[in-house]
């Protein structure tokens, strides 16, 4: 989720300049215990566990049935990812779907409801280069429109995906910074690099049954909040996610089952 806390430049220029002076400011090498390096979309890095399409359900605050459900597909050729939130809500269900290309891990297509700048349904595309929002008011209005260019080569989506689990194993101590899509104040997107620590690995067994032995790792939002994720090389790859840690909105979302899913 999008956190609203935002800050503002006199312009796009002189953000886009700040955010490059930023990325060059990380060696793009091998990652330190005591410095934090960038790993951008199409970084070397990743290496994606080999895995079938899933299904998992997750613990979530917002639902009415106390879970939602979470499908990861691959695409027929194996070169894309897709992952389909479906989310039962007291009066609608929510459904939100994010396709990833999984060599490089951009999110490169994203539709579902957004709520930074208000109660918004976005269907948003990048390329690495430029992105491309399309917003509409839920609760009616105008459409509006997002467009311009993107640093970092785009931005990834970890939330409860194989993306954490494809830069497994790393020693404890170890920081890096990935970069993520940011709703600004003028209505233009950046893309803003999150800080993540391995904090060390643990024994991990859900309320459920489901256990795993889990790199668990710390991540710093761009916005300000604190999370915590329980990763491990095997699908559904997320076992526990703890949100806004010691903040207002603090919920832990627990895996609650699991199962492969038939082509």
């Amino acid at each position: 989720m999008i956190n609203n806390r935002f800050f503002s430049f006199n312009n796009r220029a002189w953000h886009a300049l700040l955010v490059g002076v930023l990325v060059q400011s990380f060696s793009l090498g091998g990652l330190g215990a005591d410095d934090a390096s960038a790993i951008l979309p199409g970084d070397g890095a990743f290496s994606i566990p080999g895995f079938t399409d899933y299904e998992a359900r997750y613990t979530s605050s917002s639902s009415k049935t106390g879970e939602f459900t979470l499908h990861v597909r691959l695409s027929g050729d194996g070169k894309k990812m897709s992952l389909i939130d479906i989310i039962p809500m007291e009066n609608s269900v929510i459904v939100a779907q994010r396709q990833i290309d999984l060599a490089s891990q951009r999110l490169e297509f994203g539709a579902g409801p957004y709520f930074a700048w208000g109660a918004e349904f976005i269907v948003s595309q990048s390329n690495g280069e430029t992105y491309d929002w399309a917003r509409v008011p839920i609760g009616g209005g105008a459409p509006k429109r997002a467009e311009g260019t993107i640093s970092n080569q785009g931005y990834v989506s970890e939330m409860f995906s194989p993306l954490l689990a494809s830069l497994m194993p790393m020693e404890d101590g170890r920081t890096f910074l990935l970069p993520a899509s940011y709703a600004r104040q003028g209505d233009f997107v950046s893309s803003e690099l999150d800080e993540y620590t391995v904090l060390r690995r643990e024994q991990l067994d859900t309320p459920a049954g489901l256990s795993c032995h889990c790199w668990l790792i710390e991540k710093q939002n761009w916005g300000g909040s604190t999370e915590r994720i329980w990763v491990d090389r095997k699908a559904p790859f997320v076992f526990r996610r703890h949100r806004d840690v010691g903040g207002r909105r603090d919920f832990v979302s627990d895996l609650t089952a699991f199962r492969p899913l038939e082509k």
